[in-house]
């Protein structure tokens, strides 16, 4: 059963940071899957460690199976994976852990004599939760193609993902004058720049409540705000770490053209990129998508439907290269708290759907009807 798998996925302590832990819980794959002859590519980037294990020696399969190991960091208990009342508890149960528990146990029962006759590959990596680049665009960047990606990182209780929003992460810093806190007429307070930085460049997006329930704009957060060490003392610097998030009708030039504009105001004001990352759309005419789709309603009796994304996920690097990417997720929770689930029945239903969905579009020298 892939939740026993998962059991034993959740049990490390894959933090993206802890690159040890990582290459750890890589290792146990490697050992589960030792048995069946497959080819393995190993690669490092920055110390991140990613692998792909193909059925085939080549870098172009037709079906790439995609997840990541890494996790946000918890208590120790979220690590100790439970069961209670049919839902799976534990770090990465839904995101997303459970897909690579599923990979695993399709490649063991599709078995060593039957695994030759397709074309498929199993990506593994450990740095999604920094942003992918030593992970899936490191691979990808190897050359690797595919007809297709299965990437379980999106879309919730079996709705698909139609596409995310890009995200742009900054640091801002301020630089002041320092003075003693009565006599302000000395000093230059950094704080009050940079607050006054943030209150222009906030004002240039939508203010909450919006009144929209797919809330399909662009948002800021300011996710930290430091500077000063005394009520009495006048702060010569301050720092504050930016989260924007943009829809597919926005470029990422034009955010980084309102950023340089509003910092021409603020001499004292310094702005650095720490992050980017493209929004993207799927096809929704895709043959493999709308195979799919179908699988999930014949065999589950589910009509499926789109949902948009908030927030960004490996998919990006996939679309990036043209590669058709499916999003999909049974129903679980939670995500990033301390009680993260995924529902133990609904996880045997995905990897039946999985499994019918690789079986028919992975085979050598096939093609299914209507994919």
């Amino acid at each position: 059963m892939p939740h026993t798998i998962l059991q034993q996925l959740i049990s490390f302590k894959t933090v993206s940071k802890d690159k040890e832990e990582g290459k750890r819980a890589i290792e146990l794959i490697k050992k589960e899957l030792s048995n069946l002859s497959l080819f393995i590519n190993e690669y490092d980037s920055n110390g991140f460690a990613s692998i792909v294990f193909s059925t085939k020696p080549t870098k172009n399969p037709k079906v790439i199976l995609q997840g990541h190991l890494d996790v946000v960091p918890g208590s120790e208990k979220v690590f100790i994976p439970q069961i209670r009342e049919g839902r799976l508890y534990g770090r990465g149960a839904f995101d997303m852990k459970f897909a690579i528990a599923s990979y695993i146990k399709l490649m063991k029962d599709l078995g060593k004599d039957n695994l030759k006759n397709y074309d498929i590959a199993v990506m593994i990596t450990t740095d999604e939760e920094l942003g992918g680049e030593h992970g899936v665009k490191h691979v990808l960047n190897q050359g690797y193609r595919a007809k297709v990606c299965v990437l379980p990182d999106g879309g919730e209780n079996w709705s698909f993902q139609e596409g995310a929003k890009g995200v742009y992460h900054l640091e801002v810093e301020a630089k002041g004058k320092s003075a003693h806190g009565s006599r302000p007429w000395e000093g230059k307070n950094a704080l009050e720049d940079l607050t006054d930085f943030l209150n222009v460049l906030r004002s240039e997006f939508v203010k909450e409540p919006c009144g929209d329930k797919r809330h399909y704009h662009n948002t800021l957060n300011v996710g930290k705000i430091e500077g000063g060490n005394a009520a009495n003392k006048i702060p010569d610097s301050a720092r504050a770490l930016i989260d924007m998030r943009f829809t597919p009708d926005t470029k990422l030039e034009d955010l980084k053209k309102l950023v340089k504009n509003t910092q021409k105001k603020y001499k004292n004001i310094t702005v650095e990129e720490l992050a980017t990352g493209n929004s993207y759309r799927v096809d929704k005419n895709n043959r493999y998508l709308k195979l799919f789709m179908r699988m999930v309603k014949n065999k589950l009796g589910i009509k499926p439907e789109f949902i948009f994304s908030h927030g960004s996920s490996d998919a990006r690097f996939f679309l990036d290269k043209n590669i058709p990417t499916i999003l999909l997720r049974p129903t679980g929770g939670n995500i990033h708290a301390e009680e993260e689930w995924i529902d133990v029945e609904d996880l045997q239903r995905f990897y039946r759907v999985l499994k019918d969905f690789v079986t028919k579009t992975g085979r050598i020298n096939s093609e299914p009807k209507g994919a």
